[in-house]
């Protein structure tokens, strides 16, 4: 029988060893004080494979079978998800009454596409709610031209995300109008309609290594609370990305924790860190 690692087996040097490694390959900085929390993650992994140490699984990791297949599994376990339905209040009255109305205009009546994408979607509130607003103002054949994407670093998150079905309790923030519009109860909770779920197409995405070409002429993106843990190198890099993966006059909605300098590199601050693509 397999025994439990003791707390002791973490020793300082593996605990560096893991904080380097998930810094490096995601961004997301583990301060020394976050001993615990890395201890009893590292823990879970470490019973998910049946292995007896610390030691024994920062050996396994460093194989190349090891690294590809557990270091997802890894990251999946430090990232922390924090999503609801129409999170902060006044950045989605900024969407209905200025933002929509814009990108319809300049976009979806001229017969061109709506590219919109969240990154750090967690479970799916962010882009499904951003998908109801749009189903509800736009018509059948106006609705093909939108694209919303949506991508996070956890295949876990996804999974449940592309599931769309929520307990009451995260549907707090729903205008009611849209609760018993556009979901169903089923099994002690609510599912998303499938009209509306379909809108959105999740991704496995790792913004600090992988290719953001993908997310070129983008009209709306939605980074918020996602770069909060990442080192200083990691947050420039990924606002270089942000920025330059949008259109002209496409807007980018940040997180309130998320300040960046806006206009000094061709984005005009709205307001409520909601920025809009100019010309420098």
């Amino acid at each position: 029988m397999k025994s439990t690692p003791e707390l002791v087996d973490l020793e300082k040097s593996d605990f560096d060893w893991f904080r380097e490694l998930i810094e490096r390959e995601s961004g997301i900085h583990i301060r020394e004080n976050k001993y615990m929390f890395m201890y009893n993650r590292l823990l879970r992994r470490i019973r998910n494979l049946g292995m007896d140490n610390f030691s024994q699984y920062k050996d396994y990791l460093r194989t190349g079978e090891g690294f590809e297949k557990e270091l997802g599994k890894l990251l999946e376990e430090i990232v922390i998800p924090e999503s609801s339905f129409f999170r902060y209040q006044p950045q989605f009255e900024m969407l209905v009454s200025m933002i929509l109305p814009d990108l319809m205009k300049r976009r979806i009546m001229q017969g061109k596409p709506l590219n919109v994408v969240s990154f750090g979607c967690a479970t799916g509130e962010e882009p499904y709610s951003i998908a109801l607003l749009l189903y509800d103002r736009l018509s059948v054949s106006q609705r093909q031209l939108v694209r919303i994407r949506a991508v996070d670093l956890s295949e876990t998150l996804l999974s449940k995300a592309r599931e769309g079905l929520y307990e009451e309790s995260d549907l707090a923030n729903v205008p009611p109008i849209f609760l018993s519009q556009y979901f169903i109860r089923e099994n002690g909770g609510y599912r998303l309609i499938s009209r509306v779920s379909q809108m959105v197409h999740f991704y496995k995405f790792n913004l600090v290594h992988e290719n953001w070409t993908r997310f070129n002429f983008s009209d709306l993106a939605f980074c918020r609370n996602t770069t909060i843990y990442f080192n200083k190198e990691a947050r420039h890099q990924v606002n270089y990305n942000l920025k330059n993966c949008l259109r002209e006059n496409g807007y980018l909605v940040l997180g309130h924790t998320e300040i960046i300098n806006g206009d000094q590199n061709g984005l005009k601050h709205m307001g409520n860190m909601v920025y809009r693509k100019v010309n420098p």
